[in-house]
This record gives C-alpha cells, sequence and structure tokens, in this order.
C-alpha cells in the first residue's frame, strides 16, 4: 500500500514513489511503460523494476515423456530469451537511470506472478492490454485484475507522454465515507502532476434529476434539491484540499452519470493522466466486468491511474 509523507517546508501530504515495477506478461509496450518510468524517475530518484511473466504448457509434460532435467533446461532456455529482450529494452536507460534491473518471472497466472512480486513496490505501471476477443471479456483481462488486486496504485499505459500539461483527478464527493479513497486519489495525483509539471484538474460528477423534474417541481424544491446535491460536493472537495495543501487549477462539478461525465471531461480537456479509485472485490466478483470504473478506463483517450479502495 502507497505510504504518505508530508513536506515540511510546503506541508503537502505527498505518495511515496521509491520503487516502480513495470510489468507485463509480454514485451508489447514495455518501451513506452519504462520511459515513462524514467520521467518519474527523473524527478524522484526511484529505483525501477522491469518484469515480464511468461508460462508454457512444456512444464506440464509428464516426466516419462520430459525428464525433470531436460524440463529445466528447456526452461531455463525460454526464461533467457526473454531476459535477452528486457536488457535491449533497459540498456539505454542504465547511464541515466541511477538504479534500474528487469526480471523474468515464471508462472502460470501473469497476475498473481505479477502481484506476488509487487510487494515492495510502491506503483505499477502497466502496459495496456488490447481486449478484442469475447474470452476477454468473460475471464477478467489482466489489466483489472491488477487494478482489482494490487494494494499500490496502478498506472494503466495507453500511449507516449506528448503533452502532460493537464492531469484529472476524478473524485466520489458524495459524503464522507469516500473521503479516505478521495484523499489517497488527489495525494497520488497531486505527486504525478509534478512530476509531470501539468495542471491539476479535478472532476466530480453529480446526479442529474432531468427525467424526474416534472414529479418533483410539483412536490418539492427541485433547483434547490439540485444545488444542495452540488454545494455538498463542492464543499468537501474545498476541505479536502484545503486539508493536504495541494494546488488545484480548476474543479469541475458536473451533473450527469460519472461514466460519461469523467472521460468526457478528461478528453476534453486533453489530460495526459486521469487518476480516479476502483473497489476491492474477492472471489467471483473479481470475474465481473462493467463498473464504472472500467468503462471510464475504456472512455478515456489518455493514461489512467487506478488508487484501490482497500477492503476493511
Amino acid at each position: 500500500m502507497t505510504e504518505q509523507n508530508t513536506d515540511k517546508t510546503k506541508g503537502t501530504t505527498t505518495a511515496k514513489l521509491d520503487r516502480l515495477l513495470i510489468a507485463n506478461d509480454s514485451l508489447t509496450g514495455m518501451d513506452i511503460a519504462l520511459n515513462k518510468a524514467a520521467i518519474i524517475e527523473h524527478y524522484t530518484g526511484a529505483e525501477l523494476m522491469l518484469a515480464e511473466v511468461i508460462y508454457d504448457t512444456i512444464a506440464e509434460e509428464p516426466p516419462e515423456v520430459l525428464p525433470p532435467q531436460q524440463q529445466a533446461v528447456l526452461i531455463e532456455g525460454l526464461k533467457a530469451a526473454e531476459r535477452n529482450g528486457l536488457e535491449q529494452l533497459v540498456a539505454p536507460y542504465r547511464d541515466r537511470v541511477a538504479s534500474i534491473d528487469h526480471e523474468v518471472l515464471w508462472n502460470k497466472n501473469a497476475t498473481t506472478g505479477i502481484i506476488e512480486h509487487l510487494a515492495d513496490f510502491d506503483l505499477l505501471i502497466k502496459p495496456v492490454s488490447q481486449h478484442t476477443q469475447l474470452v476477454d471479456r468473460l475471464n477478467a483481462p489482466l489489466d483489472w485484475s491488477l487494478m482489482r488486486s494490487a494494494e499500490c496504485p496502478v498506472l494503466i499505459s495507453k500511449q507516449d507522454w506528448r503533452d502532460t500539461s493537464v492531469l484529472v483527478a476524478a473524485v466520489d464527493a458524495a459524503d464522507t465515507d469516500h473521503q479516505p479513497l478521495n484523499q489517497q486519489i488527489l495525494i497520488v495525483a497531486n505527486d504525478l502532476a509534478n512530476v509531470l509539471g501539468a495542471k491539476l484538474h479535478v472532476v466530480c460528477a453529480y446526479p442529474s434529476l432531468g427525467q424526474k423534474r416534472g414529479e418533483l417541481q410539483v412536490a418539492m424544491d427541485y433547483d434547490g434539491i439540485k444545488a444542495d446535491m452540488r454545494d455538498s460536493r463542492d464543499h468537501l472537495i474545498h476541505d479536502l484540499i484545503s486539508e493536504l495543501n495541494i494546488e488545484v487549477a480548476e474543479i469541475h462539478l458536473l451533473e450527469g452519470k460519472p461514466g460519461a461525465v469523467i472521460p468526457a471531461t478528461a478528453n476534453e480537456l486533453g489530460a495526459a493522466v486521469t487518476v480516479l479509485g476502483t473497489a476491492a472485490r474477492r472471489g467471483l466478483s473479481q470475474l465481473i466486468i462493467g463498473n464504472t470504473a472500467e468503462r471510464i478506463i475504456e472512455a478515456l483517450h489518455g493514461d489512467v491511474v487506478t488508487v484501490r479502495e482497500l477492503a476493511s
């Protein structure tokens, strides 16, 4: 879980970004993800680790078909080939990054392989997967699994950081129960905004009552209800910003569903990164695709950082 530090000169609460893991189940997209890690390292001095999870059913051959010694030699050969690929990615960074290494992880389950390796890291950077087949929808893709399982923030790397002038933090300021997660979202977003030299925008949606306006207008103060919903969120967000002592360029309080409001606003602003929270899940619920966070992630043009709500 990401630790928090306080900058004694500014009084600003910050997340700890001392160790970054760049991981995937292939080399696809690892070059772009590694470059982003190097940018963060330039400002934080973080240690970088590049890891690839691989597996081959050769490990499941019965001993009477493939003797254990031969099996071990073949597996080591597969791992050596991937290590060479990782070294080619890492080599250009060795002179500019203080601490960088790579490792091949052998695990049939890519999520498990990465999570087991993640205990001492403060941020996971994962190249986005391309989910085009129905089987991906039915069997929680690696991206979703990591966002739900990793206790540290997860950066889903979609494209190069060409314009990093805007970063968005999406919060759910409906009530105080969400404040611990909102606080963590803002801390991570503020740190990344500082690293990227970006202006931090905060986006929050509140319910639309448009379909019920006729009924509500007769029964009660429709405009007053909407104003109260907006004002309560506005107060909560301003209190958080003041408490954390962070600088925000603009707060966007918008009527509508989060799944529509957040990506539309982030895309319109041209956000390089959007930081949002995801709910912790256990058991069979981890296989379900389609919650609000996941719909937002698919609709966003830029990168996404998810901050997980830890189960109590």
